[in-house]
């Protein structure tokens, strides 16, 4: 059993490592890195740590703010960067998404139906009816001076 000092200063060194590893912070210590990890883990927010529940409150101008200062950042600046603000790293991804999602172009329902579809509808519908009977009128003055030609105006004949 380790001592609770000992316990707190694993802890610590493993908060401030910098660039060094879990793993390599926890063999040079002579105990597993998932002791080390565990031990975080329970020691829960240290003094250089914020709260995680401020953490979730973060506006959108935070979080944008947030996801600049680490866009450059390499691997162990940024997990000195997470631990100093209180946040984990999966935050960050959730957060791209968001912004990624907040941009992308809006797509349009096609099933969206509202009062002027059902209109246009009728009004498409009344269209061919009477492109229809306009045909047939057609044709019906069409083959009626066809008639007259073949047969002779009847109106002429009476004269």
């Amino acid at each position: 059993m380790h001592s609770m000092e000992f316990k707190e200063a694993i802890v610590k060194k493993l908060l401030s490592r910098g660039n060094r590893t879990i793993a390599e912070i926890c063999d040079e210590a002579g105990i597993s890195h998932r002791k080390g990890a565990n031990w975080m883990y329970r020691r829960g927010i240290t003094p250089g740590m914020k709260k995680q529940k401020e953490s979730n409150h973060k506006n959108p101008e935070q979080k944008l703010r947030i996801l600049n200062e680490t866009s450059s950042l390499g691997e162990p600046e940024l997990g000195v960067y997470l631990r100093k603000e209180g946040i984990y790293s999966n935050q960050l991804e959730e957060w791209k998404q968001e912004i990624l999602s907040a941009l992308a172009p809006v797509k349009i329902r096609k099933n969206a139906k509202d009062d002027r579809d059902e209109k246009i509808r009728l009004l498409e519908r009344e269209i061919l009816r009477k492109d229809k009977a306009l045909a047939e009128a057609t044709a019906l003055l069409i083959l009626q001076k066809k008639v007259n030609l073949i047969w002779g105006n009847s109106d002429e004949d009476e004269k």
